[in-house]
């Protein structure tokens, strides 16, 4: 357990300082070297760095003549010209050793077109004012799927750098345009690269449905990048997704783990060689206080214990008066550890104008989470306890409607579609507790009472469901296709404090040969909840 001063804080903000750019320092480009000199213009949140030039090559590996169409190949950012570390850099002086890292991108264009992310580790000098910053190379990967010339660009960039538990990004863009730095030859058949759609955003921990195109036959493998594409993790996304590729098309969900933190990143799936990324905003399951405790007289050591926090990070407690005004002095903090928990176990109630604890990741406020806490006054408070039960209920499913009218058909010697909808059907999860449940639906086959005969599994629906107000759980539509003996019609996962009420229905659709047997046909639909 350590304690911050405000001087700490205020000094972090200096780390912005120590990311930025500044200068040129011109290094001897090695003979096989194709550089390309760019003007940049960087930003951060706390100052704004000088505009720049840097100077970078671009190295494809393996190197050759040649490449063939759907070859997987590595690319690197090469630097040539290093940027400068500031003249002036508060409170620390100095860039750390291995603090500053890149992140960047390489753009294709000519036969192949989009953005390769690149990253390099944080391996660079000790580097003090106005020296060069010798940052690590940038690494990505790719894969060719046109035939022709591909060129590579570098183009933005940001530096990210640790200092004081803080990480801080600078950006930078080319405000000059940016030549072509290398082109290769590409042969063999163009093939339609892979495509991959996930939702706009999802919380963590919860199902992300995706979908593709143009995939081969193969087992997807599933990791979660950055926003760039870059620093791509596997051990973020949960085991036992249910990816699969059939005729090119790939269906499935996938979950993150549940202490991913918030922000934008990239669903990477590969088969084979083939890959592609998806855009996604991951909001951050709840954070989750406990006082130990909540009470109790000026000088009281309360012990703050936290979840679902982000990794890795300062995590700050304060103490908070009734009208919200912040304690400085009563300051106290620790790290959180990989698994998003925190524990700091001897924070203060030394003012008697605590109302409440404040804890916040860093000096960030949007994290800030609040839990009261009580001053009392010795021989002042009465202490009785109050008690009451609340029982758990059950899960239940229930239909205000029972029987199904598909719309009617004529033969007219082609094939065609008997349609309706499922009415709605209402699951009521009052159990409390941690435990899903899953619907599923089967059906039996259509019969006309005189010999005719259309198959159960021509009979396929397109489920959808929606949470009533108020429920902690989030429910998933099955997937669309036969029902047949046995189909997915909505689940919701286990998840910490599951239960709520949710309305699932379908839109079905009976395929009927081109001579099907007149006659009205029926079947029974059994649907069932676990």
């Amino acid at each position: 357990m350590r304690r911050i001063s405000s001087r700490r804080l205020i000094a972090s903000t200096a780390v912005a300082a120590v990311a930025a750019t500044g200068g040129l320092v011109v290094l001897t480009p090695s003979a096989q070297a194709a550089p390309v000199d760019y003007s940049t213009h960087c930003t951060n949140p706390f100052s704004n760095p000088p505009d720049g030039h840097i100077q970078v090559d671009t190295v494809v590996t393996p190197e050759k003549a040649t490449y063939a169409v759907g070859e997987e190949v590595s690319v690197t950012w090469k630097w040539v010209v290093y940027p400068l570390a500031p003249a002036e850099i508060p409170v620390v002086g100095k860039v750390p050793a291995n603090s500053t890292y890149l992140k960047g991108a390489i753009n294709l264009s000519g036969a192949q077109t989009g953005t390769v992310p690149v990253q390099g580790a944080a391996d660079n000098p000790e580097t003090l004012p106005s020296q060069p910053l010798i940052l690590g190379n940038g690494e990505g990967r790719f894969t060719l799927s046109t035939a022709g010339d591909v060129k590579l660009t570098p183009g933005d960039y940001s530096t990210w750098t640790h200092a004081l538990g803080f990480d801080v990004e600078t950006k930078c863009t080319p405000v000059t345009p940016v030549p072509v730095s290398r082109t290769i030859k590409v042969e063999g058949t163009s093939q339609e690269p892979a495509t991959l759609t996930a939702p706009a955003e999802a919380d963590a921990g919860a199902p992300i449905a995706l979908t593709g195109a143009h995939w081969p036959a193969g087992n997807p493998t599933v990791e979660l990048c950055d926003a760039l594409g870059a620093a791509c993790d596997a051990a973020r996304i949960a085991p036992g997704n249910t990816l699969a590729v059939a005729d090119g098309a790939l269906t499935g969900n996938i979950d993150t783990v549940a202490t991913v933190p918030a922000g934008d990143y990239r669903i990477k799936v590969k088969v084979g060689a083939a890959e592609a990324l998806a855009p996604i905003r991951i909001n951050a399951t709840a954070r989750l206080l406990t006082l130990d405790p909540d009470s109790g007289p000026v000088g009281t050591t309360v012990k703050i214990t936290g979840k679902n926090f982000t990794p890795n990070l300062t995590v700050i407690a304060r103490g908070q008066t009734a009208t919200g005004y912040v304690l400085d002095e009563t300051m106290a903090y620790a790290d959180s550890g990989p698994d998003g928990t925190v524990v700091i176990p001897d924070f203060v109630a030394s003012d008697p104008s605590i109302a409440a604890i404040r804890v916040t990741e860093g000096t960030d406020e949007t994290t800030a989470t609040i839990t009261p806490f009580r001053v009392t006054v010795p021989g002042g408070d009465l202490d009785r306890t109050v008690t009451g039960n609340v029982a758990a209920g059950g899960l239940t499913i229930s239909q205000e409607a029972g029987a199904i009218k598909l719309s009617d058909i004529t033969i007219n010697g082609q094939a065609q579609n008997m349609t309706g909808a499922l009415n709605t059907v209402t699951v009521k999860d009052f159990r409390s507790g941690n435990t899903g449940w899953t619907l599923t639906g089967s059906v039996s086959d259509f019969t006309n009472g005189r010999g005719g005969t259309i198959g159960g599994n021509r009979f396929t629906w397109t489920p959808k469901v929606a949470a009533g107000p108020g429920s902690p759980s989030v429910a998933v539509p099955g997937s669309a296709g036969p029902i047949g003996s046995g189909a997915t019609l909505a689940s919701a996962p286990n998840t910490a404090g599951a239960g709520g009420t949710f309305a699932a229905d379908a839109d079905l659709s009976l395929a009927v040969p081109a001579y099907q047997a007149v006659g009205t046909y029926s079947a029974t639909l059994t649907l069932s909840i676990s």
